[in-house]
């Protein structure tokens, strides 16, 4: 680390220091030892999670020995919080009827199953069409959040009113995007 990262308390983007927010942020999002367990090894031994999971990179899009560290770590949060039940992702232009069965696969999908089942949506709405409502429904006691990932595909996760700041202003601390719908 830099002499100004130590002035500033930031972490450059090499090491684990530098990315330790993502195992941070999976803390917040979920209890599952096993995600936990599979960041802290990404971080703990990177050259190695990445070189076992470019398959997954590979379904992406996304070449490990050409892409920033930053991404990589990005896109295993993503993919280990959707291993573990934590998000699903689904297309831009997907069905309302997809979109709610993303969001009932979800383990935290207790948070809003009755303002679900509450609203009548709009079948030619969006994805974001929908969040908004189902947010606006859920009076800031929970939402539904899209990782940014820099793609047509909207990782959902449903997160609490408290969590959700922590998470935006971790995420946004380190450049990324956690935005509710």
């Amino acid at each position: 680390m830099g002499i100004f990262g130590s002035l500033f308390g930031k972490s450059g983007n090499s090491g684990k220091g530098g990315f330790s927010y993502i195992l941070e942020l999976a803390k917040l999002l979920t209890d599952n030892e096993t995600v936990r367990a599979n960041l802290k090894s990404a971080l703990d031994n990177p050259d190695k999670y990445f070189s076992e999971n470019e398959w997954r990179y590979a379904e992406r899009g996304v070449v490990v020995g050409k892409t920033d560290r930053k991404t990589l770590y990005w896109l295993a949060l993503v993919d280990e919080l959707a291993e573990g039940g934590i998000v699903f992702e689904v297309d831009y232009k997907c069905e309302l009827e997809e979109f709610l069965g993303a969001l009932e696969r979800l383990n935290n999908y207790g948070l809003i199953e009755s303002a679900v089942g509450s609203l009548d949506l709009p079948e030619d709405g969006d994805v974001e069409v929908w969040g908004e409502e189902l947010n606006r429904a859920l009076g800031e006691k929970a939402f539904v959040c899209c990782i940014d990932i820099d793609s047509d595909s909207y990782p959902l996760v449903i997160v609490s009113g408290d969590v959700l700041e922590k998470i935006q202003k971790l995420a946004g601390d380190n450049d990324r995007k956690i935005e509710n719908l």
